[in-house]
């Protein structure tokens, strides 16, 4: 195994604190695949009996409401593990996932991954710790479609990257949302109605936005967006 995918691995939260060796276990335990052109997929059935890693590209993952219509539900960059909750319950993923563009994923058979776990305490714990991670950021992200105003989707939706991590440095936040159509789908709005939420935001001087990056100047300012729809809802709810 090169590495460059050592090296991956080792970044890898999952693998944090369990060791050189059990590292080197995992990289040789993988297999490479690589998906080409748009819209690959890797079924609901796969899903459930293997561990994907992404070496390159993005993977989205879909679910598909009883009415048929497949809805975004998170995406997977380089350097994440994608469906932990399936090897740790032995349960269906309940989801499929579609590669944007060239993809190259490693994968390991359940079995192999569990064995892993048996093995190294630190390991189980990484697996369960970032199982309920992506769990939360699911949840997140349910709560925002949820969401009566526009204006609050995205306020709430900038302030979820910014609590993964996204910050430049202390007071200025980075948030890219390229591309557009796709963090719109995530948020349940249409694209146009994403861009003015997105100026409005500007006018009120919470945030600078230019070329599908957004610089998040005045957290306070996202905030009070939040806040003031909170109030509104209470107030509803008195009356």
């Amino acid at each position: 195994m090169s590495d460059q995918v050592l090296g991956m691995l080792s970044a890898a939260p999952l693998l944090d604190g369990v060791g050189n060796d059990l590292i080197e276990q995992v990289a040789s335990a993988g297999r490479i695949r690589l998906l080409k052109g748009q819209f690959g997929r890797i079924g609901m059935e796969e899903m459930s009996k293997r561990l994907f890693f992404v070496l390159s590209g993005e993977m989205r993952m879909l679910r598909v409401a009883p009415d048929g219509q497949e809805h975004l539900i998170q995406r997977f960059g380089v350097g994440e593990f994608f469906c932990l909750a399936a090897v740790a319950s032995n349960h269906s993923c309940n989801s499929q996932m579609v590669n944007a563009g060239r993809t190259e994923l490693m994968y390991w058979d359940h079995a192999v991954f569990r064995q892993f776990m048996e093995d190294n305490q630190n390991f189980y714990s990484n697996i369960l710790k970032q199982m309920a991670s992506q769990i939360e950021q699911e949840r997140e992200m349910r709560t925002l479609s949820r969401c009566c105003k526009a204006d609050v989707k995205v306020a709430a939706y900038l302030l979820h990257k910014i609590k993964q991590g996204h910050c430049l440095r202390k007071f200025i936040c980075s948030v890219d949302l390229r591309p557009i159509s796709l963090t719109a789908q995530e948020l349940g709005i249409a694209r146009e109605t994403l861009s003015r939420s997105l100026q409005r935001l500007v006018k009120w001087e919470g945030i600078t936005y230019q070329r599908g990056t957004v610089q998040v100047t005045d957290i306070a300012c996202l905030e009070a967006v939040l806040e003031e729809e909170e109030c509104r809802c209470s107030c509803s709810r008195d009356f």
